[in-house]
């Protein structure tokens, strides 16, 4: 497999976990946002494996624009991720008693 093959293959892996995570994003729900986070972490994974290719050889058209705009989708959905994780476990907090949250921020 030449380097830009291999550069491709881990581009084409990378979108396809980025494509997963948008399918099993749903933040009502805390399995979807494990499910979604579980496939940016695979896709930061095949992003690196990428940009190791693209160092180790000649870089085809187009790769680095691709990488950029899936760094770009990964970020937006990891945000997402983390504050609908976020948002649960404050509600979680709430509803068990809004004793300890006051006494938390009271200090």
């Amino acid at each position: 497999m030449t380097a830009g093959a291999g550069l491709l293959a881990h581009i084409a892996q990378a979108e396809g976990h980025v494509r997963n995570a948008r399918r099993s994003w749903d933040p009502t729900k805390s399995e979807g946002c494990e499910q979604c986070a579980e496939h940016l972490r695979k896709a930061v994974e095949f992003m690196l494996f990428a940009r190791q290719a693209a160092a180790g050889g000649t870089a085809l058209p187009g790769a680095k624009a691709q990488l950029t705009r899936l760094h770009h989708e990964v970020e937006v959905l990891s945000r997402l991720v983390d504050s609908a994780i976020a948002f649960s476990r404050g509600l979680a907090l709430r509803l068990i008693s809004e004793e300890p949250v006051h006494a938390e921020l009271k200090g």
